[in-house]
């Protein structure tokens, strides 16, 4: 396959391009299909329950749809937090020593930007309200939960993170650009 194709950008019509031999262009754009054909990146969540049981089961339910890591109390949930981007916990409201709701309060004092999410086997409105007023949580699951109602709850919370990163983001460009054309601006004035 000795032919060339020619490739030129619309910035450059006018000027002399180099021209792309095809096996280039053809390795291009199977580059460019196979990026796309990559899985989307998975959300991490951190599920926090006492009952070993309850974190096996939410692991076999939920591997294939997130990335899964396990705690059993506030401070083994510390350590993932710490070593690892979690966007979503879920806690279970019943646990010894921290409820589910203080578990969240503290994780949302601690790491604003996660979700937070309670399950909980019993209808305890007092808790409900103290972990959605205090703990921002967002979403509650009675056990057992359905999948699919999970499942999107945790989609969408993370879809809800990276749009907000991504905004962030996009606000501390626009403040670096205007420091930069405020910059520029006084030197022309200086000069």
């Amino acid at each position: 396959m000795d032919k060339l194709l020619t490739n030129y950008p619309r910035s450059e019509i006018g000027t002399k391009a180099k021209p792309i031999a095809y096996e280039s262009h053809i390795s291009l754009c199977m580059n460019a299909l196979s990026a796309d054909d990559q899985p989307t990146e998975l959300p991490i969540v951190l599920f926090v329950d006492d009952d070993a049981g309850n974190r096996q089961a939410f692991q076999a339910a939920f591997r294939h749809h997130m990335r899964i890591l396990l705690a059993g109390d506030l401070h083994e949930a510390w350590i993932h937090l710490a070593t690892t981007k979690v966007h979503v916990v879920i806690a279970d409201q019943r646990m010894p020593r921290t409820s589910g709701s203080e578990l969240l309060t503290l994780v949302k004092e601690r790491y604003p930007s996660i979700r937070r999410m309670l399950v909980t086997a019993y209808a305890d409105l007092e808790a409900i309200i103290d972990a959605v007023n205090n703990g921002g949580v967002t979403k509650y699951f009675a056990k057992p939960w359905v999948s699919s109602q999970l499942v999107q709850a945790v989609q969408e919370a993370y879809a809800e993170q990276k749009a907000e990163a991504e905004r962030t983001a996009h606000t501390e460009r626009l403040v670096q650009a205007n420091k930069q054309l405020e910059f520029a601006l006084r030197q022309r004035l200086l000069s």
